[in-house]
């Protein structure tokens, strides 16, 4: 009579410990990469996002209320953000503001990296505008008409808008989401 030989059931008893215990390791090393994902992405600011989409070249379509800009992230630092639309136009937006951000159309040529003459906030490039005298649109929070003139004065809280009339509007810098040059 054959007897089974213990070898064969030793090599049976480690080839299941490992699967077993294999099978277990991987399972914490997914759970702690899936920690480590979630750790990561709760710890990215809107800045980091724009950064992203600026480096990838990806389209985007912005959303102010009932308003939808499209367009590819040309600068992002700070607290500003800046789309070119397919008409050349040039939108900077305060990423602070009530804005929703999505990826229409990933790139598959790459983006960019940032420029460093560009300004490092909204308010700076309020203030490049202010200084150039140039005719602008103020796009303020949804609810909220369109403001178009000449920035005269970035206040510390407001800005000061003469209009193609003459007409001087005041405009909380709290409101105000996104400028483009007429």
């Amino acid at each position: 009579m054959d007897r089974p030989d213990p070898l064969d059931d030793l090599d049976d008893l480690a080839r299941e410990l490992r699967t077993s215990v294999g099978g277990e390791f991987r399972r914490w090393a997914e759970e702690d990469e899936y920690a480590a994902r979630k750790t990561q992405l709760r710890s990215r600011t809107l800045e980091h996002i724009a950064h992203e989409l600026l480096s990838r070249g990806d389209a985007v379509a912005v959303t102010l209320g009932s308003t939808v800009l499209h367009g590819t992230v040309v600068h992002a630092k700070g607290d500003l953000m800046a789309l070119e639309t397919r008409r050349g136009d040039r939108i900077d937006l305060r990423l602070g503001g009530p804005l929703t951000i999505r990826v229409v159309a990933r790139s598959s040529d790459g983006g960019r990296g940032r420029d460093v003459a560009e300004p490092g906030s909204f308010v700076a490039r309020l203030l490049e505008l202010e200084l150039d005298e140039v005719p602008v649109m103020l796009t303020p929070a949804p609810g909220s008409d369109t403001v178009t003139g000449v920035i005269e004065a970035v206040a510390e809280d407001h800005l000061m808008v003469t209009g193609d009339d003459g007409e001087t509007t005041y405009i909380a810098m709290s409101n105000v989401v996104a400028v483009t040059r007429r």
